[in-house]
């Protein structure tokens, strides 16, 4: 099921070149999302941090330094949630929940326990708001009725990366509730981590490991 978001992510930076540490946007997409394990329930949170943008553009030699800065600023004032919520009924027909009323139920839980809520619209910035505009069709034109039931909910955040509500690269937790099912991330997201070296194969592992599974030994910062 998880394969749907992907397929979306691909389509569209399928021509993304390679560097010297390229970010894999499967690993990170996979690792943004969340799906419930409901088998009567279609229940996804993607959360999408600034730093999925950044990836995205650093890998994209067509994008226009300036306008992905500017981007990547916009969308750096805000967490960003893309939630879908559907029940699937006894012939395999799903009724998906309104944005009104998912609206009603979503929110983060950080670490301490701090709770944040979705913005209304009217809060949300006429530049977002554009930039959200293009995204929507995209998602329904590539998903069909799926993507077009996905709805985007902002929640007030800062650029700055020590006010942030969720800081991907961070050491930390946070949990997103949507109706009755709660979400929850353990960070820091190993896509974003510059992978570790076993000093004894010099096989890469993952980056937020300190010691190699195989061979016990303490991995080496590249």
């Amino acid at each position: 099921m998880r394969s749907f978001i992907l397929i979306f992510i691909f389509l569209i930076f399928l021509k993304l070149p390679a560097q010297e540490f390229n970010i894999s946007i499967n690993k990170l997409t996979e690792e943004t999302q969340k799906l419930s394990e409901s088998p009567d329930n279609l229940k996804l949170v993607w959360w999408i941090p600034v730093e999925f943008w950044q990836a995205v553009f650093a890998q994209d030699q067509t994008m226009p330094q300036a306008q992905a800065d500017e981007i990547i600023q916009v969308l750096g004032q805000y967490t960003i949630l893309a939630t879908l919520d559907g029940k699937i009924g006894a012939f395999g027909d799903i009724t998906y929940e309104t944005k009104d009323n998912i609206f009603k139920t979503l929110e983060i839980i950080d670490t301490n326990n701090k709770t944040y809520k979705p913005l209304e619209d009217s809060e949300i910035d006429n530049r977002t708001q554009e930039i959200l505009s293009f995204m929507k069709p995209v998602l329904g034109n590539t998903l069909g009725n799926m993507g077009e039931n996905m709805h985007f909910f902002l929640f007030k955040d800062q650029y700055n990366p020590s006010e942030r509500i969720i800081n991907p690269k961070n050491k930390d937790n946070f949990t997103v509730k949507l109706g009755d099912e709660e979400f929850r991330w353990t960070l820091p997201l190993a896509s974003l981590i510059k992978p570790k070296k076993c000093p004894v194969d010099d096989e890469l592992m993952n980056g937020t490991w300190n010691y190699c599974p195989h061979h016990g030994a303490k991995l080496k910062e590249q």
